[in-house]
């Protein structure tokens, strides 16, 4: 008996250790089947341990590579390969190659596989059938976003509720607080009256799990890709637990369940409509809908503190809400929102400089016998291959004057001409937040863009609005520069602005 044990702790411990050289050899010192004349990003000796070193590099040091690669190779209409020490290498493609890529079918080259890869979806989404049949998506197409008309009352209901709530009505004192954490508490109150409405979407123990859940999602994904497939099996679930751990706290009946229900009849598959999965689908809409406009919305509060000019920015917004809110019969009606043209401008502006995954359009080769770049590049199956939005964002002979935040950039009554792909459409009116382009990526780009814009848009505009209408900001001296890990990017979790409540509005 002991040494049947022992001969299955060494064959395990054989097992693992050619699983994980195994991985280290795939991951830092292979080509990965890409043809030799795609030059690596940060190896251009092209040895195994160049790759490796610039592979290590990339965990913390994306952006660096991403906008090197962009300037010494890109410009020049050249492809590249960015070192990904999390989901492998990627095939970067000059800008010219962008709409080849648009063209392809998704059994070419498929966006929903990388995004399965970057979330480790399998794992850290809590059952691959969330991710891989269409409930999931269809309901934000067919019932978040038709219905968002309907919800705008009970949105801008619970946004003067989080408000003053988290940070206050105090019109004599300052207050200090944090942009991520603040926006983070606000954002999951104003989403759950959607998903989930009212009173669940007030109920402080199941907001602080979602709020905990949508955090953890990427952190863990990160990990869980460094893992040698052959033993995700194994240590996923240990770095998931917190995923579950947050899970079983929220799982409560609320609005998106019966949606869900009702999609998953139309699959005529039973399993898709357990008590378990509908739960399940339950907590991954919290992490799609609260995590990324969390992110936005910090961002812009760091921007707008550090703007020399806030309160002329914010005396033009009130100036613009309160006339549209007038025409409209003072109802916050969605065509009265859509003509807040200056809160799209600003928004888009902030999101034009920190989108929140520097990659803008990136898919994978899915075709059996892989796929050839227009510029002769024969690539594998499984090669990721896109353009990352990050540098476009920062290109000044795309923006002017790129690196500097200017709010109503993409109001044609601004200080300056549109300079967008679909600018030549929208004079005299303003870009839509929602609008993508090759120029503008933060919301991907191309019919696999995310469909959950509308209802992110929606929040935002509404936020910033009555922000402006309600709070004054304190200046602060300069804005503090975002963190990368790997290719997403966010504010200072710790990065805190002072607040207080605009005299007349309490």
């Amino acid at each position: 008996m002991f040494l049947s044990s022992a001969l299955v702790s060494a064959l395990l411990a054989a097992f693992v250790a050619v699983s994980t050289v195994r991985y280290i050899y795939s991951r830092y010192f292979s080509r990965c089947a890409l043809p030799a004349s795609l030059p690596w990003i940060g190896a251009e000796d092209d040895a195994c341990f160049s790759r490796a070193r610039a592979t290590l590099r990339s965990f913390w040091h994306t952006r660096e590579l991403v906008f090197e690669g962009y300037e010494k190779y890109s410009k020049k209409e050249l492809p590249f390969v960015l070192p990904n020490i999390n989901t492998g290498p990627e095939v970067i493609l000059p800008m010219s190659q962008m709409q080849w890529l648009l063209k392809q079918k998704e059994t070419v080259l498929d966006q929903n596989e990388v995004n399965r890869s970057f979330l480790q979806a399998d794992y850290t989404m809590l059952h691959p059938k969330v991710v891989t049949d269409t409930v999931h998506e269809d309901v934000i197409r067919q019932e978040l976003t038709k219905m968002l008309g309907n919800y705008t009352a009970d949105v801008i209901d619970e946004i003067d509720y989080a408000f003053k709530k988290t940070w206050g009505v105090n019109t004599t004192e300052w207050k200090e607080i944090t942009s991520y954490y603040s926006m983070l508490d606000i954002v999951s109150r104003i989403s759950n009256r959607v998903i989930v409405g009212f009173p669940l979407c007030r109920d402080e123990d199941y907001l602080a799990n979602a709020k905990e859940f949508a955090r953890w999602v990427v952190v863990e994904a990160a990990f869980i890709a460094m893992v040698p497939k052959t033993l995700k099996g194994i240590f996923a679930p240990l770095i998931r637990f917190l995923d579950l751990k947050y899970h079983w706290k929220t799982s409560k009946v609320n609005d998106y369940i019966q949606w869900s229900i009702d999609h998953s009849y139309a699959r005529n598959d039973p399993s898709l409509r357990t008590v378990d999965i509908i739960n399940k689908r339950l907590s991954v809409i919290q992490f799609a809908v609260i995590q990324s406009s969390t992110i936005t919305l910090a961002n812009l509060i760091l921007d707008l503190a550090a703007a020399p000019d806030i309160s002329v920015y914010f005396a033009h917004i009130r100036t613009e809400v309160l006339a549209e809110l007038k025409a409209a019969g003072g109802q916050w009606t969605k065509d009265a929102l859509a003509r807040m043209v200056c809160l799209d401008s600003v928004l888009r502006e902030s999101m034009r400089m920190w989108g929140f995954v520097s990659r803008g359009v990136m898919k994978q080769v899915v075709a059996k016998d892989g796929v050839t770049l227009p510029s002769g590049q024969h690539l594998p199956r499984g090669t990721k291959v896109g353009v990352h939005g990050a540098p476009v964002h920062r290109d000044e002979n795309i923006y002017s004057d790129a690196q500097v935040f200017k709010p109503f950039r993409f109001c044609s009554n601004g200080s300056e001409n549109m300079v967008d792909d679909y600018s030549e459409k929208v004079v005299g009116k303003g870009i839509p937040l929602v609008t993508t382009s090759s120029n503008f990526m933060a919301f991907s780009h191309g019919r696999n863009a995310c469909p959950g814009r509308f209802f992110a848009a929606q929040q935002l505009k509404l936020v910033l609005a009555y922000i402006a209408l309600n709070y004054e900001i304190a200046p602060i001296p300069s804005r503090p520069a975002n963190l990368w890990f790997i290719n997403t990017q966010g504010p200072p979790l710790d990065a805190k602005i002072s607040i207080r409540r605009r005299v007349g509005t309490v």
